[in-house]
Parts: C-alpha cells; structure tokens; sequence
C-alpha cells in the first residue's frame, strides 16, 4: 500500500455505520452547468456527478432543484429565461431518474445526500426578520458597485418593511411544525429512492440579527437552533438512524452571510449550536467566514491559510465528538494529508479541485508520479443560467463532458509526431494532452523560458500564485509526459516537413496593442506588459487608462507595492466581463462602521490608493497626463507621474497560419485565434486539436 497519502485513501465509519472510501468528500454545492430544459436529472447531469465518484469523492451532495433546494436557490420554471433551472417532483420520472442518480453514486462507491432546505409559505419566514428591511443595502460605497447583472447585482430589490410588518411574517409554532413534516417526507422519498441522506445549510437560520422572534425560537443561539434540532430529531425518527445527516456552517459570521447585517453568530455560538444539535447530525461542515470565504480567489486567500483549520480545532477542544469536515479551498493534496493526520478533521471538503482535476484520486495512488491539475480558484465553474457560456472549468476541458466523451475522445489509431509551436500555457497543455495519447510531441518556444507572458506576470503579482502554480506545473507536466522541449526556437515550417513531422498545432498567442485615443502610442507611454517585463519606468502617481481585466489587474498590482492609480474606464465598472457568482466582483467583506454592517465588494476595493473613474471617455494622452470627458460632457486633465495604456491584445493568427500547410494536420489554440481569449476557451481548443489528432 502506498504511504505518501495514506491518511487520505483511510475508509471512515460514520457513526451511521456507513462506511466512507476514503476521506475527501464533495460539498454541500449547487450543481447547474449541466442542468437543460429538462424539468428532472438529465443523464447528462447523472454522468456529471458519476465523475467527483470516479474522481474521489467518497460522498457528495445533490441540490434539491426547486424552493427546498437551499443555498443557491433554484426556483420552479415560470418561463423566465433567467431563472435557476427547477425539478418538477410531482413527475414520477423525475424520481425514477432520482433512483438512477443514486444507483449511478453508490457504482463508484459514493454516499449521497440531498441538499435540502425549508420553504416556508409565502409572506412568512422562520426568523420573521428581513436583511434588506432591517439593514438595508449601503448604496454609496464604490467597493461595492458590481456589474450590471442579475446575480451579480449587489442591490437586493426587497420591499422595505416596517417592524410591526416583518413581525406579521413570523411562522406560528403549527407553522414550523407543517415545514419540518414537509422535509421529513421529503427525506423518506429520498431515502426510499436509495440516497443515503441529506445536507442541510445550518448558517442561515441561526443568525442573531435578522432573528425577531420572542418566543423560544429566539434569542440565545439554543433558541435560534431548536428549529434545526427539532428538525434533524424528526427527520432521524422518521427515516432512521442510518439516514446520514450533514450541516455546513461557518465558524464564525460575524455579519450573517456576506457581510449584510451587523450580527450573524460568533464562534462562541457556533460551538454551542454544534454540542446542541450533535446527536442528531453525523457530520459537521466547517466552512470559512462569508461566501467569500468558502469560495475564495487568489485576490483574498493564500495557499495554506484556511481559518477554518481553527474552528474546526476549537469545536474539538470543546468536546465535541461528532464527525468534522472542512472546507474553504482546499487542493493541495500534501497538505491535506498533514491536516488528516493531525487527527482534528476527519474529511476536507473540496468542489472546485474535483472539477479541475477528474482524476485526482487516481493521480494520488502513483505516489508523486502524477499530479493533479491545479484549480486557479477563478470561480468560472460558477455559472449565471443566462449566461452559459461563462461557465466551466478553465484548466479542465472536459469538465461537464463525461456523457460526451464515448464520442469525443476516439483511441489513437497510430502514435504521430506533433510539432506545438509556442510554450505559453495552452501550448504546454496542448503538448502534454497529445502526449497523454500516445504521440511523439516537441514544443517549440521561442523565447528562453516557457510560460509565455504568465511567466512574467504571474510571479509578480502575489494575488496571481494560483496562475503562477499552474504555470509551474505545467512546466512539470512536460516532463512527466515525455515532451522534448526546444526553446529559443522559432523552426521554419519546411524545418518541421524535413524532420517529418505528421500535425501542428500552433499556440503562438497574441501581442497586445494600444487603444485607438491620440497620443495612446507616444514614446513613455507604457502598455501592462511593459509593466510586468519591467520595461517601464514608473514614478509614484500612475493613471490607466482602460477597466477590462489585465488593466484592472495591472491596477490592482501597482497599487498593491505602494503605487497611487487612478484606472478610467467606458464602463460602469471595471471587469466587466467577469461578472460570475464568487467572481472579482464579491471577493471581499466591507463593513460600514456607522451602520456595523455592509456587504461583499470588489478585489480592487482593499486598496485606498486605487481609484477607478467610471463611465469617461478618454481623449488624449501624453506621458505625464489623461484628458477625459464625463458623461455630463465636463472635460478633466489629470497630471501625473506615469500613464499605461490597455487596448486589448491582437490574436497573431498570421505566425500560427504560415505552418498551415507544412504537414498533414493543422491546429490552432489559444488566443492566436480570434475567438480564444481566455485560458478556458485556448484548454478546450488544444484539447480538440489533440482528439483530432
């Protein structure tokens, strides 16, 4: 048996008597990327989850699609286009595709539970406090200005409410008992359709600050709790003690979920919740503070902090006894073996890691040999329903494919020789995907050093140690996989048809260019990657002009080493092409401290010296100045020390076009194609190049 993950592959009996693979499970999550029309569990969503079991998850949650879904609600289907997709449970083909599911998760040996949530009668609610009445939105803080999207859109559209009506909203005790028999026949359907149990999101009925009740549902945290122990007490007498019952909660919150009320509980509370509710719940999800925690981006974490790791010690110090996971960006596989062995936790939770890296379970059995793909912590596997198309893994190309793949992927008939030309990430991943199948690759770089311009910035800049990590492993991934390197090498295209090479596939990327504004191309004046080449001279006070992603993060990156930027975009915010749940936008917790409370806002709002001017129009540059015009037509000249420029970059189709017809097969990947701009469209390409092949 191999040693290096052991404490990992360990099986785990609940106190259930249910007997876990090993200890990495999966959440208590959303699934919706490969939800369609359908008003039931597709195949194609079965398949999806058929993966995080092959993958490794020894259990996982499956979100109950309509008002007892929890979390990240979906709703039932109205019509509305840009609605959550919604399960209609009155269709007994919906539970007999239910059954499938479960069939399907016990087949890789994966426990599965159902996130489930109450649904109170519309006009009531258990708590009979609202966030948005009580502590309505802060509307005057820039950090908080989002982009103009519906789930991205910070200003919660609530009717405001006076106190004497919130209270009217207060479920009666009958109430609160016809909602538990509700989830308690619920979980016997589940149960008798052969699922093992359900997950529940403790933290959003035990908040202290939205809680108005007098009666004993409010007050001290047993108060506030006894809803979710008379609930778990039911649902155990009802379906048996084996029905697996898991919560997830933060470990401390401060400000409710996301900052937006000026109490939520503390860790005190949290402990005295868990002890409360112990005999009743076989598994206690310990999460980070806020979503912003449990979903966290290089912009607000660091590789090997995890505040939760804390709680989590300090709920077993405290006698606890129950089963304890974690989680809160978790993928490190190194490190989770040291937190196993210490003997506090006994599961991490990880979602995101799963979706990167389907194999990660297999790749942990070769002992180091392999190593999982790196999760970037970008948050693009979170997907708005009427915007598909931001949605998916950006290293992990065949991410919600699995019902695809018997047709995608064919084997191999013979092993070719491949030229990859271009050593930047998709390049390399290009590479090593083709010699994964068997064929005889070289890449081809010409500069010194592989990485192309993520060699540059993403070492630089330390919110990019996810970015640089991948880099780094794909560096090592050429080696694990046999690719023969030449760098300072631009072959000429008869060079490849004389070494007899069979396909191509050219990765040469793009150069970026200046915006079309007078005076843009002046001598000083500086583009990003300037910046990050250590090409420009920069003095104190810098001005950007452009708000898309790279001028964004160069901002953010200057003023991160003491910079002062002022960034002046056409738009209502900057980045506004990354507007996503958990994307920029909701990276950080800012709390008014008049009000006490506040609301998640953007990565460029910690730092005081970024000022980012919305919706101008820039129309002349020199080196020391930015001339722009508001909207109201009011000119403004702004001097300073040093001004970069952001024109987006322009796709060199022309360098990967001239080893077009030099062999037989020709590919292009990556952003040398007008159509690929980002990493998760350039993976996807050069992982069709190489089915191709």
């Amino acid at each position: 048996m191999g040693e290096m993950y052991k404490k990992i592959f360990e099986p785990y009996q609940l106190k259930t008597g249910d007997v876990l693979k090993n200890r990495i499970i999966y959440p208590n999550a959303q699934q919706t990327y490969v939800v369609g029309p359908e008003e039931w569990p597709t195949p194609a969503m079965i398949d999806d989850m058929m993966e995080f079991g092959y993958s490794g998850a020894s259990l996982m949650c499956f979100g109950q699609f309509d008002e007892h879904g929890g979390g990240a609600v979906p709703n039932k289907h109205t019509g509305k286009k840009s609605e959550m997709p919604g399960f209609d449970y009155s269709l007994p083909g919906t539970w007999n595709y239910l059954s499938q599911t479960a069939f399907a998760a016990h087949c890789r040996h994966t426990k599965l539970l159902v996130k489930l949530a109450p649904a109170f009668p519309k006009g009531y609610s258990y708590w009979g406090g609202d966030a948005a009445s009580l502590f309505p939105p802060i509307e005057n803080d820039p950090r908080l200005r989002r982009a103009k999207s519906g789930m991205n859109d910070f200003m919660h559209k609530r009717p405001t409410m006076t106190m004497e009506e919130m209270k009217a909203r207060i479920a009666p005790k009958e109430m609160i008992k016809d909602v538990i028999q509700d989830l308690v026949d619920l979980c016997k359907r589940y149960k008798k359709a052969g699922w093992d149990g359900m997950s529940f999101r403790a933290d959003r009925f035990i908040d202290a600050a939205t809680n108005i009740r007098e009666d004993e549902y409010g007050g001290e945290i047993e108060n506030r709790g006894r809803f979710q122990l008379e609930l778990y007490t039911a649902i155990k007498e009802a379906c048996g003690k084996d029905f697996i019952i898991e919560i997830a909660l933060m470990g401390n919150s401060p400000y409710g979920h996301d900052g937006l009320i000026p109490h939520g509980y503390s860790e005190e509370e949290f402990i005295r919740f868990c002890m409360l509710v112990e005999d009743v719940v076989d598994i206690v999800e310990v999460r980070e503070q806020s979503g912003v925690g449990y979903q966290c981006c290089g912009y607000n974490s660091t590789l090997h902090d995890h505040p939760c790791l804390k709680w989590a010690e300090d709920l077993r110090n405290a006698g606890f006894k129950g089963t304890i996971a974690v989680n809160g960006g978790f993928a490190d596989p190194v490190e989770m073996e040291e937190i196993l062995e210490k003997g506090v936790v006994d599961f991490i939770s990880i979602g995101r890691a799963l979706r990167a890296e389907p194999r990660f379970i297999q790749k942990l059995r070769t002992e180091g040999k392999e190593q999982p793909t790196p999760c970037l912590r970008c948050n693009k596997c979170h997907c708005e329903p009427s915007k598909p198309i931001i949605a998916g893994c950006a290293v992990n190309p065949r991410n919600a494919l699995a019902n695809h793949l018997p047709v995608i992927e064919k084997p191999t008939d013979h092993p070719k020789k491949v030229a990859v030309i271009g050593g930047g990430p998709i390049g390399m991943r290009a590479a090593c995907m083709a010699a994964e199948k068997g064929h005889d690759v070289t890449l081809f770089e010409k500069d010194e050093a592989l990485g192309g311009k993520t060699r540059f910035y993403a070492p630089l800049y330390k919110a990019q140690w996810p970015m640089d990590r991948y880099r780094l492993w794909c560096i090592d991934e050429l080696d694990r996989r046999g690719v023969k390197v030449r760098l300072n090498c631009a072959p000429e295209p008869e060079e490849l048809t004389a070494e007899g090479f069979d396909a191509v596939i050219a990765c040469t990327g793009s150069k970026e260019k200046r915006p079309p504004i007078q005076g843009a191309d002046a001598a000083g004046v500086w583009l990003d990657q300037d910046v990050y080449e250590g090409k420009a001279e920069l003095g104190q006070n810098i001005v950007i002009v452009g708000g898309g992603t790279v001028a964004t993060e160069t901002a953010m990156y200057l003023a991160s080493i003491g910079k002062n930027v002022t960034i002046l975009t056409r738009a209502y915010t900057l980045m506004r092409n990354e507007a996503r749940p958990h994307g920029p936008f909701t990276q950080f917790e800012f709390i008014d401290p008049e009000k006490g409370y506040g609301g998640v806002g953007s990565a460029w709002g910690i730092y005081d010296n970024l000022k980012p001017v919305y919706e101008v129009t820039t129309t002349m540059i020199t080196p020391k100045s930015v001339s722009y015009v508001d909207s109201d037509g009011i000119e403004t000249v702004i001097e300073c020390d040093s001004v970069v420029v952001s024109g987006g970059y322009e796709p060199l189709t022309g360098e990967a076009l001239k080893y077009g017809t030099c062999t037989d097969e020709f590919y292009m990947a990556g952003d040398c194609d007008i159509r690929s701009s980002e990493l998760m469209s350039g993976n996807l390409q050069a992982y069709g190049a190489v089915v191709l092949l």
